[in-house]
């Protein structure tokens, strides 16, 4: 009998807590702040001090959507030991920032991982294959606010971001559902792409959304850091990140905005 109660104040308290923290996600309406002009910027990838990888990022409209090209891969000493390549391409929304969809291509010296999201109203339906002859299997995940990383990214730029606000939003980036937690910890002055640049700095935290809608660690990520201009643009500078491997970051190398200025 005490067994059967315990296991009762459980799943109640577990349901409880699911409940609790889909109540303090943010409104998913996007803020104020104007949307991020037509752009390409190159990035660097590093772990620890040593230069990784490099990508490019491409933002434009098709049709009615804003559409996100990143194309990179492993560069330098890290290419001899490791070779991969990517490619991704995201559409959205203009206006709710909802997205459409996300395919993502990874290519490995002895394999291809293709991952495609395709959102909806209820959620998102995800297929991924790791094999050429490998047949996708969909699998579902169903929040009506769920957000991939650019529409997470691009979300957050246009609320008011003011130091101690903390906005709550569900992400997917890759296969799974997360409960991400974004803080406005303060302003700094930044060098990055040849120039010195006021910055807002987020502090970010992630928890994964198991499949009883629990929140559990992630077994990958620990925390990070991130840091906009704190400017009209409010672009994406740097990040650095504690994953299980160490400290990873990412770099603006440069900008270019249709028309011509940086």
């Amino acid at each position: 009998m005490k067994a059967v109660v315990v296991i009762v104040i459980a799943l109640l308290t577990a349901t409880a807590f699911a409940e609790d923290w889909q109540k303090q996600l943010s409104p998913p309406k996007p803020g104020s702040f104007p949307a991020l002009r037509p752009m390409r910027a190159r990035y660097s990838f590093g772990w620890s001090v040593f230069t990784a990888a490099a990508a490019t990022a491409e933002l434009s409209q098709t049709n009615d959507l804003l559409r996100l090209d990143v194309k990179g891969g492993t560069v330098g000493v890290v290419r001899g030991l490791w070779r991969m390549d990517a490619n991704s391409t995201a559409l959205w929304q203009p206006d709710t920032l909802k997205p459409v969809s996300h395919v993502v291509t990874e290519v490995f010296q002895k394999k291809t991982v293709k991952l495609r999201l395709d959102f909806d109203a209820k959620g998102v339906t995800q297929t991924r294959t790791a094999r050429n002859d490998e047949t996708p299997v969909p699998r579902r995940l169903d929040f009506p606010d769920l957000l991939d990383m650019p529409t997470a990214l691009m979300w957050l730029r246009s609320q008011q971001l003011r130091v101690g606000e903390t906005y709550r939003c569900l992400t997917i980036p890759d296969t799974s559902a997360y409960l991400t937690e974004l803080k406005i910890v303060g302003k700094e002055k930044l060098d990055v792409a040849d120039k010195c640049r006021d910055t807002i700095k987020v502090l970010l935290r992630v928890r994964e959304v198991d499949d009883k809608l629990a929140l559990v660690p992630s077994k990958r990520f620990k925390e990070a850091f991130a840091w906009f201009s704190d400017d009209n643009d409010r672009l994406l500078l740097r990040v650095k990140a504690e994953v299980f491997i160490g400290t990873v970051w990412m770099e603006l190398d440069k900008v270019e905005f249709r028309g011509g200025t940086s």
